[in-house]
């Protein structure tokens, strides 16, 4: 490969993590990263090298139009400053890895599989989206729920996000529903100073233009990285979760999942619905030894008292799961290593996992 090409797909690949919808959306309120654009600053930031890099690649390097129908090489997904969403009544094709997954959309954004009449309603994020399936077989919660399923979910669509929706758009919401947290990022959602503009640069009204011409979506990225002084294309590896994770105040985690859970409670009420609640563990709770991938004891520990503190005295809820391993010795992380991969997971009843 051509030097020059070379460096304008491997720049390209790093900038376009952002899309992959690891929610690792995070730097999860404490990652935002404050560059402050001032005096020096302002130097270290425009200069520094992975911006340099950025710019050329954004502003200066001819861009070659993508055509509308072939696949794109990263999800689109934007925000209306409420909550996240995939492009509305839209079908569109994204890579991944050798395969091509057709994603179809409803009129607010929903993915499904089959017919959209008499469907299930999901809400979360990019881990219940289902970014390594094709159909809906093949989605972990087809195993528990038979109904044709309509996913309102997208990458950076946090716990919060998810609770507007269902305001917002009450009308639509049916009488019973399901939840997914997916607590590699949801437990720092939930805190009072995450904001989905600081991890999700386009708009709602972008992403029809987007799916048309695809280039634009790269000159966004750049333009939100020179502007927005805590956006960000980085994402905390593993260990930097783990210890994220375990640098946190359980007091004060135990406080905003209280508060969340009470929002929620409000709601149940108010639309008289019943929900189905599902918690998918954190990819950063697993570590490969001996070819198997086992929880890291002092982890979960931690998490299983907080969890079975909140979740499982949550009496408002029709059935609350949690996630488990289908297999201990078999990949379980998706192509990003920021997911679950779909045919690992299963699913026990959290009062179960509680009990142990």
């Amino acid at each position: 490969m051509k030097p020059l090409l070379n460096f304008k797909s491997s720049t390209f690949l790093a900038a376009n993590n952002i899309s992959k919808a690891d929610a690792n959306s995070a730097a999860e309120n404490s990652f935002k990263t404050k560059q402050h654009l001032n005096g020096s600053n302002f130097f270290k930031l425009f200069f520094g090298i992975r911006n340099i890099l950025v710019f050329f690649v954004f502003t200066i390097l001819p861009i070659n139009d993508l055509k509308s129908k072939e696949c794109l090489k990263f999800l689109p997904f934007g925000h209306n400053d409420h909550y996240v969403h995939l492009p509305i009544n839209s079908n569109f094709c994204v890579k991944y890895g050798n395969e091509k997954l057709i994603f179809k959309t409803d009129n607010f954004g929903g993915r499904y599989f089959k017919d959209k009449n008499n469907v299930l309603q999901v809400f979360g994020d990019s881990q219940v989206l289902g970014l390594d399936i094709q159909s809906q077989t093949q989605h972990y919660l087809s195993k528990y729920f038979k109904n044709n399923f309509v996913i309102y979910a997208a990458p950076n669509n946090g716990p919060l996000e998810v609770i507007k929706f269902i305001k917002l758009n009450n009308k639509i919401v049916n009488e019973k529903i399901v939840i997914n947290f997916n607590l590699s990022v949801d437990l720092f959602r939930v805190y009072p100073d995450w904001n989905i503009e600081n991890f999700v640069a386009l708009r709602s009204h972008q992403l029809e233009e987007i799916l048309d011409k695809p280039y634009k979506y790269k000159i966004i990225i750049a333009k939100s990285l020179l502007e927005n002084k805590y956006f960000t294309v980085a994402r905390k590896n593993e260990n930097q979760m783990q210890e994220l994770f375990m640098s946190r105040d359980v007091e004060k985690l135990k406080k905003y999942l209280a508060l969340y859970l009470l929002k929620l409670d409000k709601i149940i009420n108010k639309m008289n619905i019943e929900i189905d609640y599902v918690l998918t563990m954190p990819y950063w709770i697993y570590e490969n030894t001996d070819n198997k991938f086992l929880k890291i004891n002092s982890i979960e520990k931690r998490l299983k008292t907080l969890i079975c503190g909140t979740f499982n005295r949550q009496t408002k809820f029709n059935k609350v799961y949690i996630s488990k391993l289908i297999s201990d010795n078999k990949e379980i992380l998706t192509k990003d290593k920021r997911h679950l991969k779909s045919d690992q997971i299963s699913l026990m009843k959290l009062r179960n996992y509680c009990k142990n």
